[in-house]
């Protein structure tokens, strides 16, 4: 009788201690997930500090929910206005500009699954898109944060903190629609640096370009003067785009000097 108590009280501790350890890694897994979340939807503050502390990261595999185009292609447009009501509620009342393409073009959306993507579609995330641009950062961060608050961040990359070689600075996120439950991108622009981007930048591009096409068509790569030529064309972009970025930086440096005083 006492053997048969003793294993039943072993049996019954170690019972306990299994369930006890499941649930403590359930309720760890429960407070990763709330903190990943909370990471997401915390206050940032209004200023040039809390843009660039924004990290760059990629919370969940940014994968559609189909592997085929035509599937995903029939959800575009959908999706597509989804998107633009978000970003309507968004920008309503303030002076916060959206800007809503139509969707990627068939023919566009097949030739960069087949050239870029090895042919899986679920990796296509920009059939639906927009472009939120601002005038300044205080409002480009309330609607990085009201845009976090209706979506699911699955991907974020802050150009501001770092920027590309030319100098261009975006914020660059991919969302999950809540309804549609297909992936998005989203440009948060600053106003000055998109009209580089569309203006100036983009006749470099296109003198780059045709430089390029001119080597390839002859058979021949670039040559030293064609090299030095593209070399000043970037070189006056990044001076655009930096003095550009100097202006906000200004205007941010006095803005935190007024508080301060205030």
């Amino acid at each position: 009788m006492n053997r048969l108590f003793r294993t039943f009280f072993i049996f019954l501790l170690l019972l306990s201690t299994r369930t006890g350890f499941a649930a403590t890694n359930e309720f760890q897994s429960n407070i990763k997930e709330k903190n990943d979340s909370y990471a997401v939807r915390q206050a940032i503050s209004k200023d040039l500090s809390g843009l660039t502390s924004i990290s760059s990261l990629e919370y969940h595999p940014a994968r559609q929910t189909s592997t085929d185009l035509d599937a995903l292609y029939s959800q575009a447009q959908t999706a597509q206005d989804e998107l633009a009501q978000i970003l309507m509620q968004i920008s309503t009342g303030t002076q916060i500009e959206t800007q809503v393409p139509g969707i990627k073009s068939y023919s566009r959306a097949s030739d960069k699954v087949s050239s870029k993507l090895n042919g899986d579609a679920s990796l296509l995330t920009d059939l639906a898109r927009a472009s939120i641009v601002t005038n300044n950062i205080h409002d480009l961060v309330a609607a990085y944060e009201a845009l976090t608050g209706q979506t699911q961040v699955i991907k974020v990359k802050n150009r501001f903190a770092s920027p590309k070689d030319s100098g261009y600075r975006d914020l660059n996120v991919l969302i999950r629609l809540p309804k549609s439950q297909m992936i998005a991108e989203v440009q948060l622009h600053l106003s000055e640096i998109a009209n580089i981007k569309n203006g100036a930048e983009h006749q470099v591009y296109e003198r780059v370009q045709a430089i390029e096409t001119t080597a390839m068509s002859e058979g021949r790569g670039l040559n030293d003067i064609e090299q030095a030529q593209i070399t000043r064309l970037r070189q006056v972009s990044h001076k655009q785009y930096h003095k550009a970025w100097l202006q906000y930086k200004r205007i941010d440096a006095a803005n935190l000097i007024t508080a301060s005083v205030a």
